[in-house]
Parts: C-alpha cells; structure tokens; sequence
C-alpha cells in the first residue's frame, strides 16, 4: 500500500474512533470512553507521523504516545491480563507502535500515584476512568511482575488462578481472530496473522498438516481447548475475588505485599 492510500486509511480509522467515541461518551459509557481514548491517540499520532513524512523528505517527525495510551489500547484488544512481551508483540504487529521496556518500569507506580492523588482530592484533574494495574496473583492478592490489566476490568478478570495463563492466551486468541478477520486488506493484518501463527504451534490440531490455517480453524481450536478448563478458571477467580474484595479499594487495584490476606483485613479494620 502507497503512502497515500495509507494516510487515507488511517484518517478513516481516526474519524471511524471519533464517531464511537461520540456515541459512549452521549451513553455514558466511562470504560468504553477510555478505551476509545487510547486507541484513537494511537491511531491520531500515526497519522500524524504519515502526513509529516509526507511533508518532509526526512520524516523525522516524533509522535509517539505516551506509553500509557499504548499499554492501555493493546490491553482493550487483548482483553485479557498479558505479559509485557505479549503487549509489546500486539503494540507493534496491531498499531505499529514500539512499547520501550525502559518506559515500563515506571509506569505502574506512577498510575497509583495518580489513582491515590485522585482519591485525596490533590489530582489537577478528574479521576481517570481507567488505570494500568498490575494482575493479581489468586492465592496472596500481590501483584504479578511483569503482568498488567486494566482498573476498568472486572476484578474476577484481574486476578491470575493456575489455570488462568493458559485460559487468558486463549482468550486473546480468539479476540485476535476476530479482529484479523475483520481487518480485510489493512495494512497491519499480514503482522497479526505472524503472530497468531506462532500461537498456532501451542494448540493441538489447530492448524493442517500444510502449516497453513484459516481463523476459523484458529479460533475453533482455541475454543475448544478453553471449553476444557474455563469453568475451573472461573472458579478459580470467583473464589479469589471473595476474599480480596475484603481489601480495601487501593489493595484491590494494585494488589497487598502482605502474605497473608486475613492479616491484612484485620489491620485495616
């Protein structure tokens, strides 16, 4: 695809975010609202980096977004809990986009101290409607290294059981299909499909003996693996979430280093 032929569909992507972003915001969608706010900075930067080439023989031009805006924006896709590889893999392949590993180390604490300022009434502006959280783990509530979530998810989805790393990537699977196939002659559908095809060799009998597969065969396999051990993840959540929605609402979020959850509960009461 031509430059041009590019610039246009990114602008009809822009315009295509603006309008839903019109419609959550009149239903008072706030986590939708959020949602659409990261993916239509990232979608607005690369237009911008498309026309300044365009403008310019070097093309030089920086836009890249902030690094929230991009955690935030492959984790509305994924839906899901996911490593930091996994972002960056889906940042770069779905958006075009690179997640800097050293702009990450920061990014954690700094959402909490936004979302504790909020809370204290000392934040310049309103609450924001999402934050990045890390994922916590079942047993302990603490939180998982190198593994990130939104504050906008339910905290059943949040929080990571034994079976939930295998029932999350096939989750993201499916959601990554679904996406592929709607992406027509996109210009970004070539990098997902790499990288559903290195999923494809997780999954038994996903994909022919030709090494050749079709999203429906992908996503058929996934959720026929996911119907196997869903119920035991769900269960496996449900029962952590009890116990941690006894925490207070800052330990729900970003988790407790406490060992133990009872001890905490009795210290704040």
């Amino acid at each position: 695809m031509d430059r041009a032929a590019e610039i246009k569909r990114v602008m009809d992507e822009v315009a295509a975010y603006q309008v839903d972003l019109a419609a959550a915001l009149a239903d008072r969608k706030l986590d939708r609202v959020a949602q659409l706010m990261a993916q239509l900075s990232v979608a607005e930067r690369r237009r911008n980096r498309l026309l300044q080439a365009e403008a310019t023989a070097t093309g030089s031009f920086d836009a890249a977004p902030p690094i929230r805006d991009q955690v935030i924006a492959a984790l509305s896709l994924l839906g899901s809990p996911s490593p930091v590889s996994l972002l960056r893999d889906v940042s770069a392949a779905r958006f075009g986009e690179v997640i800097q590993p050293s702009r990450l180390a920061s990014l954690r604490r700094d959402e909490q101290r936004s979302w504790q300022a909020a809370q204290r009434g000392t934040a310049r502006g309103q609450a924001r409607p999402t934050y990045v959280t890390p994922a916590l783990t079942y047993d302990r509530l603490a939180p998982m290294r190198g593994q990130l979530a939104l504050s906008s998810w339910p905290l059943e989805t949040r929080l990571i059981g034994p079976t939930s790393p295998r029932a999350d990537l096939l989750r993201v699977i499916v959601r990554l299909c679904n996406e592929s196939e709607r992406a027509g002659d996109a210009p970004w559908a070539a990098d997902v499909r790499r990288l559903l095809w290195r999923f494809t060799r997780t999954i038994a009998a996903s994909v022919p003996d030709t090494g050749d597969f079709t999203y429906v065969q992908l996503r058929e396999a996934a959720q026929h693996e996911l119907g196997q051990i869903a119920d035991t993840d769900t269960a496996e959540r449900h029962a952590a979430a009890r116990r941690a929605r006894k925490l207070d609402p800052e330990a729900q979020l970003f988790g407790t280093s406490l060992q133990n959850v009872s001890t905490h509960v009795e210290a704040a009461g």
